[in-house]
């Protein structure tokens, strides 16, 4: 059971994690540049990295097709990451700016389901996702 549901657990972890990381942003915003607060963020967070990786054991040589993607993945992250907290930064509330963010579901859904074989869309996750367009919409009136 608990194998069935470890994506769950670690979703639920990982949004109580970045919600404390946005909440964290939005209170540096006042006091340093977007540029600043994510160059000490990642530069702190890729030692912690490379520490989790060493101590697993987990190997570190990649393949020139990973290391493209990681390259795409990586202009996306910059773009995303600087305009997060940027939006962060001019909000009126933090957890608009977080909750238009997690529209990203969106895209992701749609998109895993057209480039992927093995993913699915049911139902009820095409209702979610109906429900979570809907809230990005009615969020985007806030001024």
């Amino acid at each position: 059971m608990f194998e069935k549901q470890s994506w769950f657990i670690f979703a639920l972890v990982g949004m109580i994690s970045f919600a404390c990381m946005a909440l964290s942003l939005k209170k540096l915003t006042y006091d340093l540049p977007t540029s600043v607060i994510l160059l000490y963020l990642f530069a702190f967070t890729t030692p912690a990295y490379l520490i989790y990786n060493v101590t697993t054991g987990t190997p570190l040589n990649i393949n020139c097709t990973a290391l493209l993607f990681l390259l795409l993945a990586s202009v996306f992250a910059f773009i995303g990451n600087l305009c997060d907290v940027e939006a962060l930064r001019l909000a009126p509330n933090a957890g608009y700016a977080s909750a238009i963010k997690s529209g990203q579901i969106i895209v992701i859904t749609l998109m895993a389901f057209l480039l992927f074989k093995d993913q699915r869309i049911t139902l009820s996750g095409l209702i979610g996702v109906a429900l979570i367009f809907a809230g990005v919409f009615l969020l985007s009136y806030q001024r």
